[in-house]
């Protein structure tokens, strides 16, 4: 997917999470899945792209301002309303997510 491509994913999705992550990072393989089934089940008008640590992608990870993985960030309606990295709790990340997606989508 080009830089291009998922900046136009952002803007024409109501709901967006973008993961930054490492081709050898450990912590990244494990959050991922978590994060991943977190929005299926709570919050399922997310569209999730996971964008692996590549040349190809660094004009995007600067843009976004990423400088480290994993780096998740959030999207509604085209707009950053969250950001975690390394330390994230699941359960701290659906209490952060909760208000904001519901009042977008009630």
């Amino acid at each position: 997917m080009s830089d291009l491509h998922i900046l136009e994913e952002i803007q024409s999705q109501a709901a967006t999470a973008v993961y930054f992550k490492g081709e050898r990072c450990s912590v990244c393989s494990v959050l991922e899945p978590k994060i991943k089934t977190l929005l299926a089940s709570e919050f399922p008008k997310f569209t999730f792209i996971s964008i692996p640590e590549s040349e190809a992608q660094s004009e995007l990870r600067a843009q976004l301002r990423v400088f480290n993985v994993p780096t998740l960030v959030l999207f509604l309606e085209g707009k950053e309303f969250l950001r975690t990295g390394k330390n994230t709790s699941v359960m701290e990340l659906a209490q952060q997510i909760e208000r904001p997606y519901q009042i977008c989508f009630s």
